[in-house]
């Protein structure tokens, strides 16, 4: 008799995770190394869902094409109409986020070009990599379908990202004269170039790669003159709204390994846009996973230009991509701390913040009890997620000095939870056994849209990021509880208005709280470990921006946390 042996599977534990999608539309790519088997392989990676309009089936390996079957116009148009109906129709926020093109077809660019209003309704971004050019200069588009995607599809571009040839190929389909891009010899007139460029397209956005031409001290390398280690590749980002350049300098790369760098590359920074990264940050980190791929793939992959590795794990820590400036503004400042609230597009909010109604409402007795009861019960949940942020932050701490420091912190939030058990569980009766304790808490609207802020921080940015997120709490409440209590101690009115003495009380001790010498010493360390996790670090200008962005969205989102308290307040007189 047959052995059976029966294995009982365990059900995994499973953290549920919403998908952001990417449709592609572009060619099959038999070999697996371009199109759209690098796009699925690309955005997968990147922790996205892939979607394909396929717009012409190849036979080909990393040799060369042998043959191409397009994809009939009426089959590409109900592909399109069923990929939208039900990723896009219905929702109030569509999971579908980016639509990126590689190699349109006539067809192809007549069908996407009929959906552009469609597109533009939903607010679904256009990311085109104008596939237009082949590696022996020919072109791969008809003048027909050029001049529908210069009139139509290009205007309607969030994102262009043409390599050299194909740039100066839209230069002079734009133009309809000879481009003088070959000329230049330096970087400021590639620049030039771009902006020149982005003009003509009126794409809102351009980048333009240039693997095509090394710079090697300052000047571009011409022919196959070899400079060794010397030269540098220079990726160009035009922003057109903002009327910003950004530069992208790196080594360049010697290898085989280059087949669907182009694809990969724009399918990268789609899958980086439909997961919020700024357009900035997904191109630094896009070209990071590129160059990743074509280095860390070790032995012979086909007999000609080789695949990337598709396989490496993305970067999301852009100080990990990308050098800058080097930030260090505690000679002016005094701390990164005061820095960040005296920010000119913060200090307005901090204000709101730390002298927010709310403290003045507690501070003289006028806040209803059912409704600090309400705050207490929503700021209990609130700082539970708190210290599960930190304590992610603990896991991607860049030292032991950075490990120890979270520690002392978690345990000051515990501290502070306990706080709130001492206050809800004895006097007011809230059971922290029970299995609807979120029911019995209550987090409003604003209290978790807050929470669900920095678990995003957390799980998708790196310590720096997340140590500039978490600190308006820590550091805005110790000014707000001396604010509180400086009102308190000075008030004439009666703060007799609440239903006992012991309600009193409870507003008393939680101005105390955060006003007392344990808050104090919390809020000290908090400055000093930010000034020390910011020492020698170099980050570029936009990063700087966006911890300043960051900082001032979680003050945001505090202000928000007591003007619900406060308006319920109103709407329960």
């Amino acid at each position: 008799m047959t052995e059976q042996t029966v294995v009982e599977l365990i059900q995994p534990p499973v953290e549920k995770t919403r998908l952001n999608a990417v449709l592609t539309i572009a060619g099959s790519d038999s070999s697996g190394g371009a199109g759209i088997e690098a796009d699925i392989k690309t955005i997968s990676a990147h922790k996205a869902y892939a979607m394909t309009c396929i717009t012409a089936l190849t036979a080909q390996n990393t040799m060369g094409v042998d043959a191409v079957v397009e994809t009939p116009k009426e089959h590409l148009e109900r592909i399109l109409q069923a990929n939208f109906t039900d990723f896009v129709d219905g929702y109030v926020e569509s999971p579908l986020k980016i639509v990126k093109t590689g190699m349109l077809t006539a067809s192809a660019a007549e069908v996407l070009t009929d959906y552009l209003p469609y597109l533009r309704e939903n607010s679904i971004r256009l990311v085109l990599d104008p596939v237009m050019v082949a590696s022996s200069g020919k072109a791969l588009v008809d003048d027909d379908t050029m001049r529908l995607i210069l009139r139509d599809i290009l205007p309607a571009s969030y994102l262009c990202t043409p390599n050299f040839d194909e740039a100066v190929f839209l230069w002079r389909a734009a133009n309809g004269l000879p481009s003088d891009a070959h000329d230049f010899d330096s970087v400021d007139s590639f620049v030039a170039f771009v902006v020149k460029l982005q003009e003509c397209l009126r794409c809102e956005n351009l980048l333009v790669k240039g693997g095509h031409i090394p710079f090697a001290h300052g000047k571009r390398v011409v022919g196959k003159t070899s400079v060794g280690d010397e030269a540098h590749i220079y990726d160009i980002l035009y922003e057109s709204k903002s009327d910003r350049i950004t530069i992208h300098k790196s080594l360049r790369i010697h290898t085989e390994n280059s087949h669907g760098t182009g694809c990969t590359l724009a399918s990268a920074i789609s899958a980086n846009l439909a997961n919020g990264e700024s357009l900035s940050r997904a191109v630094a980190l896009s070209i990071n996973y590129v160059h990743k791929g074509m280095v860390s793939l070790e032995g012979q992959l086909g007999h000609g230009t080789g695949p990337l590795n598709h396989n490496v794990a993305p970067s999301t820590n852009f100080l990990g991509v990308a050098s800058g400036i080097p930030w260090d503004v505690t000679k002016k400042e005094g701390s990164f701390f005061s820095y960040f609230k005296n920010h000119p597009s913060i200090k307005p909010s901090w204000e709101k913040y730390t002298k927010h109604p709310f403290l003045q409402l507690v501070a003289t007795n006028n806040l209803p009890f059912d409704d600090f009861l309400y705050f207490l019960k929503q700021d209990y949940y609130y700082l539970v997620n708190y210290a599960k942020v930190h304590g992610h932050a603990a896991s991607v701490a860049p030292n032991c000095e950075q490990i120890e420091a979270q520690t002392k912190v978690i345990a000051n939030i515990m501290a502070e939870i306990e706080r709130h058990k001492e206050k809800l569980a004895k006097k007011y009766h809230i059971d922290y056994e029970k299995a609807d304790l979120d029911v019995e808490l209550q987090p409003g609207p604003a209290c978790i849209a807050y929470c669900d802020y920095l678990t995003k921080i957390g799980r998708e940015q790196d310590f720096i990021a997340i140590k500039v997120a978490v600190a308006p709490c820590l550091h805005g409440y110790a000014e707000a509880g001396l604010y509180g209590l400086e009102i308190r101690k000075n008030f004439d009115g009666n703060l007799n208005k609440l239903e006992s003495q012991d309600q009193s009380d409870v507003y008393d001790a939680w101005l105390e709280d955060y006003a007392s010498e344990w808050y104090r010493t919390a809020h000290e360390d908090g400055i000093r470990l930010l000034d020390t996790l910011f020492q020698g670090e170099v980050l570029s200008k936009h990063r700087q921006e966006e911890l300043c962005v960051m900082f001032r969205d979680v003050v945001e989102l505090e202000i928000a946390f007591w003007d619900e308290v406060v308006e319920r307040s109103k709407q329960r007189r």
